[in-house]
């Protein structure tokens, strides 16, 4: 066998079953979709359950796919071993209900002996214990000696991943010689050694798990093999590990440059090498899926692994960021296999930069806490940190558990492991049930079962009136063609159409609206939804009549209601490309819904979006709206799409043709919606607000067409109130009445605080009469309602000026904040009293905190039930603080 390059090998692989018929696919996105069981695509097979299952018409029945996988169980033996990895590819060839074991066998053979030229004696098969025909297929038709051929039980030949389908697998072994065994003489396949490394699991997918031991024969089986690239690329390139394989030692060696290190050279170094090193190359293709950092679901396991490897950025001496640099070597070692990679370069780049800029603001927080809890710990004389602190430090600071352990060992104290991974254990589950309450709508995606029909036909892109033939009904009823059933007036009638005008809600565009009529039924449509099979459901109040199966009907969308949603929808499209020209090429699309009154889109940017950005932006869209560019839409192959820069959604799978809406070449994007025919039918666009979301999402809510009428009436009517409660003469007049009204409130207000200040004045004197004397410091303290904190600072002033010796503690309200202000003259300040130090002793009491300096410092108060308690502290507080200075 010769050396053979990753890439090289991806390619053998899929050619190789392209010539058995199979298609190839690419690969698909690493978020699942509509698979709330699964956080991120983990095997080959995840993204094809619902083919495997027959929920879903493959588009060949003979598929072939390299798969770019995450798992991360194991994410703290990341590099401790160098076996270990979270990202990987899988490459697989699969059969829905074709073929089965008596092909699949002789080919795997043939593409590892004859395309690879694997020796054979190398190669050892196991399969599952009560598998008697996978057996006689490997010894009697392929010819494989008996000596290489081993049973193994369920927990070894067995393959499931949680539910879904299953069956007995047959494992292909590569023997890499004597050096990499433990030398017992029981040494061979299934032994915990590195000498026998399984390359392929040929899965015969016959069962249906539910993930709690329950099995159910499927009706047809499949096949389902999994082949590790980076594990074949190990046997081909006769390396060590898969930190060695060519496209991964080439980001390795760039950490090796970055860091000054080289591997190899100790243990410790080199666990942090691979540990960055697995998670850069996670990480790009997380980013570039567009999964973004945060504290739940997917998004905290990419928050962890990039925070992970900073870390160990850190450990190895690196003292500034540095991820993003690596960023072009795992695309330069992949885009290969994936283009997408070199497409969202500036995307991946810039959020992977964002978030190690915030780890590093964040850990240095991180570190002044956990010295306190330490401090803490000492202080007390216990010697182990809760498992709820490290928690907290983990899921707050993206401290790991191992850095936690190592700096607490430092300190000669241990952790609570167990308490931390109970915490940890419910946090998995609370962030999986509330994927699932987001993931799961309630509303079935097909309740009529196998209808004997064609899928419906949609003619809602070029009519919006036309007749159709209901082909199904239901309200928790079987129906199909033979039964013809009454319905009474009600609300939510399921109907089934074989063709309509009615768009479903898809893409984040809402539904068509409109009306079902017939010579005995009139139902009004108010929801319309897609099953996976292409029905169309349309959701209807049956206004009256009566609807049969088997019924003609005149569909009839809202025209109007459909206009204002394409206004919208174009909009958007506008408005993605002039937030791309204005704010960098990093924006794309994170979410979008648009209805007849608003668009609103999530997309990827990292700050808040400036006015005057905001402004240009705005400015942008009504330019293209005002310049009336025509809109074109055109079914494309997916690569002339791309050749004219048309955009694509981030986690979705396409298809080889691709529907394509170009707004006069200025933005061009790949969508399913409907759209108007020119921008200038748009009328004007306007930007209502703009927010965060989520980190590294922000959202801009907008309105278009008679949005933007209804708008302006709106704001004329609250101008003319408002004219009307400032007695302005007219509308114009609104602003200049209202800066005069400003300006008269704000004189008032000055001169309210100049007379409360001359009254503070006069009541200086008598503020002493009630001081109490500790060695030879007056102390004052009193309690002043409706006292702004101006003029709590001028009393104080007037008091030290007053009296070198006092020490004072005000206390006052002003009707919406309470303010505790801490003075100290000059001579009580020689010393050694400090009113900064003094106003957290006492505004801690209350249960507030501030700070100042050594002769004046302010404080809020949250408790003011307790102000009693704290000024009648003050005298102890004082006296403590003089011993201490003594």
């Amino acid at each position: 066998m010769q050396w053979t390059g990753l890439n090289e090998l991806r390619e053998k692989y899929l050619h190789y079953f392209e010539g058995k018929g199979h298609l190839r696919l690419g690969s698909f996105p690493l978020v699942p979709k509509d698979d709330p069981s699964l956080l991120l695509i983990n095997s080959g097979m995840a993204p094809m359950k619902k083919w495997f299952l027959g929920q879903e018409e493959p588009p060949r029945h003979r598929v072939t796919t390299c798969q770019k996988c995450i798992r991360t169980p194991d994410i703290e033996r990341v590099g401790i071993t160098a076996r270990h990895g979270c990202f990987f590819e899988m490459l697989g060839n699969f059969s829905f209900q074709d073929y089965f074991k008596k092909e699949v066998i002789p080919w795997a053979w043939e593409f590892l002996t004859k395309e690879l030229e694997i020796p054979a004696d190398r190669l050892y098969i196991s399969v599952y214990q009560d598998d008697d025909e996978a057996y006689d297929i490997w010894t009697k038709s392929v010819g494989i000696p008996e000596d290489h051929m081993v049973r193994l039980g369920k927990e070894d030949n067995f393959w499931e991943h949680g539910s879904g389908p299953c069956g007995p697998c047959s494992e292909i072994y590569f023997d890499r010689g004597l050096k990499y065994g433990c030398g017992k003489p029981t040494c061979g396949v299934g032994c915990d050694c590195d000498r026998f490394m399984e390359i392929w699991n040929l899965v015969f997918s016959q069962y249906d798990s539910d993930g709690k031991g329950t099995y159910a024969l499927l009706p047809k089986p499949n096949i389902d093999t999994g082949m590790g690239l980076e594990r074949l690329a190990v046997v081909m390139q006769d390396v060590d590990n898969l930190f060695e394989v060519d496209t991964v030692a080439a980001v390795l060696h760039h950490v090796e440059r970055i860091s000054g290190k080289q591997y190899g050279a100790n243990e410790k170094d080199d666990i942090s090498i691979r540990v960055i090193t697995d998670h850069i190359r996670a990480t790009v293709f997380m980013a570039s899926d567009g999964i973004l950092p945060s504290n739940e679901g997917r998004g905290y396991v990419m928050r962890r692994l990039l925070r992970r490897a900073a870390r160990h950025g850190r450990m190895l001496g690196i003292d500034h960021p540095f991820l993003t640099d690596l960023v072009d070597t795992v695309i330069v070692s992949s885009e290969v296999g994936y283009p997408e990679l070199r497409e969202h370069e500036s995307y991946i780049k810039k959020v992977i930069g964002t978030e190690e800029e915030r780890f590093y603001k964040t850990i240095d927080s991180g570190m002044n806490i956990l010295n306190g809890m330490i401090q803490h710990l000492h202080e007390t004389n216990k010697k182990i940190l809760s498992g709820l602190d490290v928690f907290k430090l983990n899921d707050t600071f993206g401290f790991p558990l191992d850095l936690t352990k190592e700096i607490a060992a430092e300190a000669g104290l241990g952790i609570d492991e167990a308490a931390f991974h109970v915490e940890m254990t419910r946090q998995r589950e609370r962030a999986r049930a509330e994927r699932l309450a987001k993931d799961i709508s309630g509303w079935s995606e097909d309740l009529f079962g196998e209808l004997n029909a064609e899928p419906t036909a949609f003619d809602g892109y070029d009519v919006l009136k036309e007749t159709a033939k209901v082909l199904a009904l239901s309200d928790g009823e079987e129906l199909n063609d033979a039964v013809s059933t009454d319905y009474e007036e009600r609300e939510n009638v399921l109907v089934v159409l074989d063709r309509t005008p009615f768009y479903a809600e898809m893409g984040g565009q809402v539904a068509d609206h409109g009306y079902l009529t017939s010579g005995t039924a009139n139902l009004k449509v108010n929801q319309v939804k897609k099953t996976p099979k292409g029905f169309y459901v349309h959701t209807c109040t049956l206004l009256d009549g009566t609807i049969r199966v088997g019924d003609t009907v005149t569909a009839a969308v809202d025209e109007q209601r459909r206009a204002s949603i394409c206004r919208n929808h174009t909009a958007t499209h506008l408005m993605q490309k002039a937030l791309r020209e204005v704010l960098g090429e990093h924006v794309h699309q994170a979410g979008s819904y648009q209805d007849d009154k608003i668009t609103r889109f999530d997309f990827t940017h990292f700050n808040a979006v400036t006015p005057e950005e905001l402004v240009e932006v705005e400015k942008r869209v009504n330019e293209k709206i005002f310049a009336a560019l025509p809109v074109t839409i055109q079914n494309l192959p997916i690569e002339e799409a791309k050749k004219m820069g048309a955009m694509a959604l981030f986690g979705e799978k396409y298809g080889k043709v691709v529907r394509v809406v170009d707004a006069g070449g200025w933005s061009v994007e790949f969508c399913g919606g409907t759209h108007v025919k020119n921008t200038a039918q748009i009328g004007c666009f306007k930007i209502l607000s703009e927010a965060s979301v989520a980190a590294g999402i922000r959202r801009i809510e907008a309105t278009t067409g008679y949005g933007v009428l209804n708008l302006l009436d709106d704001r004329t009517a609250e101008l003319a109130n408002t004219a009307v409660a400032l007695k302005a003469n007219n509308m114009k007049d609104v602003a200049a009445r209202a800066q005069a009204v400003t300006a008269e409130l704000k004189e008032a207000n000055k001169q309210l605080e100049i007379a409360k200040a001359k009254l503070a004045s006069s009541q200086i004197d008598g503020l002493f009469q009630n001081a109490v004397e500790v060695d030879g410091v007056r102390i004052v303290t009193v309690y002043l309602n409706g006292t702004t904190p101006d003029t709590l600072r001028s009393m104080m002033d007037k008091l030290r000026d007053k009296e070198p010796n006092a020490v004072g503690a005000l206390i006052g309200t002003d009707g919406s904040k309470t303010t505790l202000a801490v003075g100290v003259g000059k001579n009580a300040l020689a010393r050694g009293l400090k009113a900064g130090a003094l106003v957290k002793q006492i505004a801690a009491i209350a249960g507030g905190n501030g700070g100042g300096k050594p002769d004046f410092a302010m404080a809020g108060i949250r408790d003011t039930s307790k102000i009693d308690d704290a000024l009648n502290a003050v005298e102890g507080i004082v006296k403590e603080n003089l011993e201490k200075a003594n």
